[in-house]
């Protein structure tokens, strides 16, 4: 018969191995820190008359430029989106890009590219098509924003709204948006939408354009409409929340904010 003294201290080792790994493992849970902040420049095109493939040519010779970016780690990444509501031909805007940035060191560099370092590597057709852009569009406006909060960003449907915080409430709005991303991320489980993004409307600032933004998206239009149509949200908040009073969340979120505009974009290329 073996000794079960023997047997007993593997034992003993396992169970003290385990149990530093389960404290290791919540240690690490707990020092992991908080998703970074992103600053988001988004800049606004209107096409000229009659040069819509022109323009698409030119954004696809940029793109590889910002891609060399994002390799080179200037940047986090750049989308090209395209207006569905509003458009036509008296719509301020037709295409919106959007660059992502991990800090202002970045954004700062990146308001200094040469044209040297733009136009690096390309080919002479290339070259003739980046020297082209500004006859194939008009930059309309470019502003700044910052992410601060987000569930599972990047989808192809973008809806972006536009808040305005009562006067002085700013961060009360800042609290129930950071409250209300549990429930856009069980709305994301549920398949009713993609992803959720809140943050601040930094530059240029009016009470016209609002200070805060909100992005809901979709994989499909389909799926927009059907989120639009749909009571998603007071389904998910109800689980996540089921002993708040959700008609009473809903009227704070109403009394503290006004909605300044409602625009649908989709995503048109990207960097990988």
């Amino acid at each position: 018969m073996r000794n079960t003294k023997s047997l007993l201290f593997p034992i003993k080792v396992l169970a003290l191995i385990a149990f530093y790994c389960l404290i290791d493992v919540r240690v690490k849970a707990q020092t992991t820190p908080a998703p970074e902040q992103v600053y988001i420049q988004r800049e606004y095109m209107k096409v000229m008359p009659g040069m819509w493939d022109d323009y698409l040519k030119v954004e696809q010779v940029w793109k590889t430029v910002h891609q060399r970016r994002k390799d080179e780690g200037k940047i986090l990444g750049w989308t090209l989106y395209r207006s569905i509501y509003p458009s036509g031909t008296n719509a301020e805007y037709d295409y919106m890009t959007t660059t992502r940035f991990k800090s202002g060191k970045e954004l700062e560099e990146s308001s200094n590219m040469t044209w040297e370092y733009i136009t690096k590597g390309m080919s002479k057709e290339d070259l003739a098509i980046a020297d082209n852009t500004g006859k194939t569009r008009n930059l309309v406006a470019t502003h700044l924003y910052r992410m601060t909060e987000s569930a599972s960003p990047g989808a192809s449907f973008l809806k972006l709204t536009h808040l305005q915080s009562a006067s002085g409430k700013g961060s009360e709005l800042e609290k129930m948006e950071k409250m209300m991303k549990p429930v856009f991320e069980e709305a994301i489980k549920m398949g009713k939408i993609a992803t959720w993004t809140f943050g601040d409307h930094m530059y240029p600032y009016s009470p016209e354009t609002g200070n805060y933004y909100r992005v809901i998206g979709t994989n499909t239009l389909e799926d927009m409409l059907n989120a639009d149509n749909s009571n998603y949200i007071e389904v998910a908040f109800k689980k996540v929340y089921p002993a708040k009073d959700y008609a009473a969340t809903m009227k704070a979120f109403r009394d503290i904010i006004e909605i300044k505009s409602t625009e649908l974009w989709v995503r048109v290329d990207s960097t990988k």
